[in-house]
């Protein structure tokens, strides 16, 4: 697909207000082909979702949700004046998603006073790893910053995503930490973790909780008869992501969990002290694999 062609779906689509289509367009134009631009269009798909959000909740006005769209719109017309003469088609159907698009909801959370992580660095080598693969079409990365509660079950509801990837901190058998209106943390509790899951066992066929000590929740959301990964122990964050990279490699490339799985071991497998961390569970039982 040409630039000229790009810009003149993505100006249709800007007319009728169509700001996270225009989003999932130009990333998946530039996908693999200018990583500048993709970390571009990725902060700024964040910031879009994050003040959709607050309009939703009533926690920002029209005025200042419209003011926060003027802005994009206007990044965007720069990140379109810098696209590459040429890059990958998209989809031009009416929402801009084939119907074969396997859905991965991406949620973080950094409370307030928390170690800081490098939650954008597992994403963008996430989306780096996803961008090379053979099936890369067929999955969409929707993503979830700064997550509550509510941001979560919403998410859910709307995305039925295939696989659910949280990247944060964990609580050992209390749960795990996301955020409050504050940005301060709050226990999402492991009981809630399994009651959520519960209701989309049909939709959502892998979790990955990429944060310490998140055993516990894995083995409860197995018991839904969903893939968890968990970590039985603290973890690093270049094992973390090291194992994240290999795991969607793997996924990529059109491989079943159990081998992604077993294929993330061997990406982290350089990070001695972390080799043994990541388990995964299925029905309630750690796998051996």
């Amino acid at each position: 697909m040409t630039k000229q062609e790009i810009t003149d779906v993505v100006n249709v689509l800007i007319q009728k207000g169509k700001v996270k289509e225009v989003l999932e367009h130009l990333a998946n134009y530039v996908k693999g082909k200018d990583r500048y631009l993709e970390n571009d269009l990725l902060l700024q798909t964040a910031s879009f979702n994050r003040n959709k959000r607050d309009f939703n909740r009533g926690m920002i006005s029209q005025g200042n949700f419209n003011v926060a769209l003027a802005r994009l719109n206007n990044a965007l017309l720069e990140i379109m004046d810098q696209l590459p003469e040429k890059g990958n088609a998209v989809s031009t159907s009416s929402n801009g998603v084939t119907a074969s698009v396997r859905k991965i909801l991406f949620l973080s959370a950094n409370p307030k006073h928390t170690l800081q992580l490098r939650l954008g660095e597992e994403l963008r080598k996430i989306k780096d790893s996803m961008s090379m693969a053979t099936l890369k079409d067929q999955f969409d990365l929707e993503i979830e910053p700064a997550v509550k509660i509510s941001t979560i079950t919403k998410a859910m509801q709307v995305q039925k995503p295939e696989i659910v990837h949280f990247f944060g901190h964990g609580a050992g058998s209390d749960g795990i930490h996301v955020e409050d209106d504050s940005g301060h943390s709050v226990l999402f509790p492991t009981e809630g973790l399994g009651r959520l899951f519960k209701n989309f066992k049909d939709t959502s066929k892998c979790v990955v909780l990429n944060a310490c000590y998140s055993k516990a929740q894995a083995e409860v959301i197995s018991e839904h008869g969903i893939y968890v990964v968990g970590m039985n122990d603290a973890i690093g964050d270049k094992a973390a992501i090291d194992f994240s990279v290999g795991f969607y490699q793997s996924i990529g490339e059109g491989n079943d969990y159990e081998f992604a799985f077993d294929m993330a071991l061997v990406n982290n497998s350089t990070n001695l002290k972390y080799a043994d961390t990541p388990e995964l569970w299925l029905n309630g039982s750690k796998l051996d694999v």
